[in-house]
C-alpha cells in the first residue's frame, strides 16, 4: 500500500511540474494568397483585410515556405503585426517557391500577425500556397 501511494505521489508531482512549465510550440500554419496585379502595377492580398491571422511566439524568426506560386514575375511578402495606429513590420521576403526567413524576430506572442502578398508583372493573377511557422 505504501508503494502504491509513493507511485501515485510521483505521478502527480510529474504532472504538476509538466503543467507548470508549459512551452508553446507553434506548428506550421497554412498560407494561401490570390491577387491580381493591375495594369498600374497595383495588387495586394492582405491577411488583415481578409481576416487571416497567424499566431506566433515572441522572439522568434519566422519562416515562410512557399510550395507553389503561379503568375508572372516575382512577388513579395511582408510579415506584420496589427497595431493600434500603425502596423509593425517584421521584414519582406520573396514569394517565389522556396524557404524564406523574415529579417526581424517577433516582439510579442500574439495571434495578430498577418501577411501581405504583392508585386509581380502587371495584368497577371497570382496564387500562392505554403506554410508559415516560428
Amino acid at each position: 500500500m505504501k508503494r502504491i501511494k509513493s507511485i501515485i505521489f510521483s505521478v502527480l508531482v510529474l504532472l504538476g511540474v509538466g503543467m507548470s512549465s508549459q512551452t508553446i510550440y507553434a506548428s506550421s500554419q497554412s498560407v494561401y494568397a490570390h491577387y491580381r496585379v493591375h495594369a498600374s502595377g497595383n495588387g495586394i492580398s492582405s491577411g488583415k483585410t481578409n481576416n487571416v491571422w497567424h499566431y506566433l511566439n515572441k522572439n522568434r524568426r519566422v519562416t515562410l515556405r512557399i510550395s507553389s506560386s503561379t503568375g508572372a514575375g516575382s512577388g513579395l511578402c511582408t510579415l506584420k503585426r496589427k497595431g493600434i495606429i500603425l502596423d509593425k513590420n517584421f521584414g519582406q521576403v520573396s514569394s517565389n517557391v522556396g524557404t524564406h526567413h523574415f529579417g526581424l524576430k517577433t516582439d510579442k506572442t500574439s495571434g495578430q500577425y498577418f501577411l501581405e502578398f504583392y508585386g509581380g508583372n502587371a495584368n497577371n493573377t497570382h496564387t500562392i500556397h505554403g506554410t508559415i511557422h516560428d
